[in-house]
């Protein structure tokens, strides 16, 4: 008797085991499937309804925008262009000039070749040179266009609200004494470093952490996963060549706002902001013309 008491209990054991065995595999191919399918919504292209291309809340004016050709102007004529065509982000490049005054500048060698006529031979080393603040300002840019300090920027912003994005130099402290604390909430930063990004958000500005700079950090995107889980970064700034599938992940799984750099075709403006990034910055899209076709459109 007690042998048939051991046996039904053996046979009870290998059923129950049987029955755990499927729970954990029909748990597991369950889980298994719901990864593949979160891993594909993330990583593939969304159906969010594509923005309106005369949208100005899209798009950053690239170096303050084109005018009549030529880009990386950083003039206060393509500035005013850009704002007369609708655009509400402006990007300026900054640089210090010899005696450390902020101004907007790309580069000093391409300023110079279009500041400076005939450099040629021995003097071409003057193309390097970095200017003072007073040289810099005696100039005129392709021989018509005045440059900007980012003094001159602050002035216009005054007169004609718009959000300043700026490049290069990301130092918080110099930024400082240029933008008072009430002006930093307008003013959108390429960060390139983790501490200049923390100094930016802590001193009141909107930094945009450079994509560049955590592909030299060992393990970058484990790095910067565990500071967005961490509401460290809100804003990355990437540029057109970075991977389409980790701009999906860091925007779709983290929340975190892209910024890219830089896009002048009106198929790529229409891809990216159906998928997978929230400000584009471009030399020349004309959103007053686009503005213009769709008010055009809509009334036939």
């Amino acid at each position: 008797m007690a042998h048939l008491v051991d046996m039904n209990t053996s046979k009870r054991n290998m059923i129950m085991s049987k029955k755990k065995t499927y729970s954990i595999l029909l748990i597991s191919c369950f889980v298994l499937l719901a990864s593949i399918g979160i891993l594909y919504y993330i990583t593939n292209p969304s159906h969010r309804i594509i923005p309106s291309l005369s949208d100005s809340s899209y798009f950053i004016a690239h170096a303050t925008g084109s005018l009549e050709g030529y880009t990386y102007l950083n003039s206060k004529e393509s500035l005013l262009s850009s704002l007369d065509n609708g655009y509400k982000y402006i990007e300026f490049d900054l640089q210090y000039t010899s005696d450390s005054i902020i101004v907007c500048v790309h580069n000093w060698e391409q300023f110079n070749k279009a500041t400076i006529p005939n450099i040629c031979g021995q003097d071409s080393d003057k193309y390097m040179k970095v200017p003072s603040y007073a040289e810099f300002k005696n100039r005129k840019i392709y021989g018509k266009y005045t440059p900007l300090s980012l003094q001159d920027v602050i002035s216009i912003q005054s007169q004609i609200p718009f959000t300043i994005v700026t490049d290069i130099i990301s130092d918080a402290k110099a930024l400082n004494h240029y933008f008072p604390k009430n002006l930093r909430r307008d003013v959108m930063v390429e960060a390139f470093s983790e501490n200049d990004y923390k100094e930016l958000k802590a001193d009141g500005y909107i930094p945009m952490l450079s994509l560049g700079c955590i592909s030299i950090i060992p393990d970058g995107l484990s790095f910067i996963c565990s500071n967005i889980i961490s509401n460290e970064y809100e804003w990355i700034a990437a540029e057109q060549h970075s991977s389409k599938r980790t701009l999906r992940l860091l925007r779709k799984l983290f929340g975190i706002k892209i910024a890219l750099h830089t896009v002048n075709s009106a198929a790529f403006y229409s891809w990216h902001l159906a998928n997978d990034v929230d400000l584009i910055y471009t030399d020349n899209w004309n959103l007053r013309r686009q503005l213009n076709n769709y008010e055009d459109n809509s009334t036939r």
